[in-house]
């Protein structure tokens, strides 16, 4: 390190390590009355602020923020306890690690590199989105419980400005995919424990205190697991975050991949795919196919699976689905019984989520203040139940996020959000040499995740919660391997030169390539 480098980094580490102990004391005394919380984040931390003296803190705080972001262990900092409810703002685990890796990756870049952060066109697109979340918080009748769900509305955003742009070391990806693993795996076993008991077994900090369960009329009832999140619905968008990405890597095959990496891919496929169906989760399984089917037809597209393969995988589907059923016969009754007047609530909310969306299309009645207009504003379809089932759904909010947010924020700044949404789905193709197969993988696999968001956006209450704080830290993701595949792009063609341009991958007939002596989660790029 240079005379002058080594001065920068040591402020660096000061003001880092300062922060990051200052945060730890913080979630301590936010969390005196759940033992996890005041215990985790102060480890975490204190441990962090250690490690910045030797030089990889990011690659601690990048496992920390990826393992702890589908924890929903929270301290409640602006609780919704008015007369009508916002999600106010709650401080989890996983947020109190992002503001460690942005404290700590500001400083690094102020002081050591001494440029100033991004801002790309991106940065500016879900920019002006976030300033139109705020517009409508500053106007909403729900005065400081609306400011505080902006707050944690942008913390998601956060989210997705520093994966874009934070994590560039391929020791900070390899992390990152170990921790989703890791955490994927833990949970799976702690769901299985859930399923066994019939018991929430929720953790200390968790909103999550009662059980799921589930009654097909006459015919029966099943327990719905949640894992480490408040409901099984939340637990199933988690896992259509993950699928897509395991089978990605999966369907790549291992003369692609290190035998590691491949291993873990099925290991992380079959848990996934465990949670997913025990989560009894309509949405999240119809999302979950329309993303993996995504995966296979760009594979299909470009050469890398073929048709007899393809049939291969959909006949052992069929029969895994057929087991699946025989052995947990709740599968087969999720998608034939009763389902507790679900759909039927469903409709009705979004009856009324349409009749508050006519008093202001263009504006919507402000963010946060879709309860408050819901008992303002009386949807036709109320007029058809009781009295009893009326107040029941006057506790809701309308289980499709589009419609939400047409009703809050005008029905222009709803499309602009699926539009926002829709335009990350062309980032893989930026990139037309990918050097990297795991990388070019990770893309692949993150598309077919965000189509399995946005039709899950159709049918759940996503609102300022965990769900959106996941689906932004996917999309950070997702920009961060495209940003990533492009340098490395440039990179392969400045050492191939014109004369010798690097082939594109993937191609149908890649050569094998031979496994590293120490296989890593993801292979470092070559050159």
């Amino acid at each position: 390190m240079s005379g002058g480098a080594a001065p920068a980094l040591r402020t660096a580490a000061i003001v880092a390590g300062g922060g990051l102990a200052g945060l730890a004391l913080l979630a301590g005394a936010l969390s005196l009355g759940s033992n996890a919380l005041a215990i985790l984040p102060v480890l975490l931390f204190g441990t962090a602020a250690l490690l910045a003296w030797t030089g990889r803190p990011q690659w601690l705080l990048v496992g920390a923020v990826f393992f702890t972001a589908p924890i929903d262990i929270s301290k409640a900092l602006v609780p919704p306890i008015a007369q009508f409810y916002s999600p106010g703002l709650y401080l989890t685990v996983g947020h109190v690690a992002l503001l460690g890796l942005t404290l700590l990756w500001l400083a690094r870049r102020l002081l050591v590199q001494r440029r100033l952060p991004p801002f790309g066109r991106a940065d500016a697109a879900v920019l002006v989105f976030l300033a139109l979340v705020w517009f409508g918080a500053l106007r909403s009748p729900q005065g400081g419980l609306a400011i505080a769900s902006a707050l944690s509305y942008s913390l998601a955003v956060l989210a997705f400005y520093v994966a874009s742009h934070a994590i560039d070391d391929p020791a900070d990806w390899r992390m990152l995919l170990r921790a989703s693993v890791a955490v994927v795996l833990v949970q799976a076993v702690w769901v299985a424990l859930q399923f066994v008991t019939k018991l929430p077994l929720a953790l200390p900090g968790s909103k999550s205190q009662t059980g799921g369960e589930l009654r097909f009329g006459g015919e029966g009832f099943a327990f719905r697991p949640s894992g480490f999140l408040e409901h099984p619905n939340a637990l199933a968008d988690h896992m259509t975050l993950v699928i897509p990405v395991a089978l990605a890597l999966l369907l790549l095959g291992r003369r692609r991949l290190p035998a590691l990496v491949w291993w873990a891919a099925l290991l992380t496929l079959g848990a996934a795919a465990f949670q997913l169906l025990l989560s009894l989760s309509r949405g999240g399984w119809l999302s979950t196919v329309a993303g993996c089917l995504l995966v296979i037809a760009v594979y299909w597209r470009r050469g890398l699976v073929r048709t007899r393969q393809i049939a291969a995988l959909a006949a052992l589907t069929v029969v895994a689905v057929a087991v699946v059923i025989a052995a947990y016969p709740s599968i087969l009754l999720r998608l034939t019984g009763g389902d507790d007047r679900a759909l039927e609530s469903r409709s009705i909310l979004n009856n009324q989520a349409l009749a508050i969306i006519r008093t202001a299309p263009l504006a919507g009645v402000g963010f946060g203040a879709y309860n408050r207009a819901a008992y303002e504003t009386i949807a036709p379809a109320f007029a058809l139940i009781s009295p009893e089932y009326q107040q029941s759904l006057l506790r809701l909010v309308v289980h499709n996020h589009y419609l939400l947010l047409a009703a809050e924020l005008g029905i222009p700044t709803a499309a602009y959000f699926a539009l926002l949404l829709l335009a990350f789905l062309r980032l893989p193709w930026t990139v037309r040499r990918w050097q990297d197969p795991a990388m070019y993988a990770l893309a692949i696999g993150l598309i077919g995740a965000l189509l399995a968001q946005l039709i899950f956006l159709n049918s759940d209450n996503y609102y300022a919660d965990i769900r959106v704080y996941l689906l932004w830290l996917m999309l950070g993701v997702l920009r961060g391997a495209c940003r990533n595949g492009r340098r490395d792009e440039a990179a392969g063609d400045a050492e191939a030169g014109a004369s010798a341009p690097v082939p594109a991958l993937p191609v149908a007939a890649h050569p094998a390539r031979p496994e590293p002596a120490t296989p890593r989660l993801l292979p470092a790029p070559r050159g």
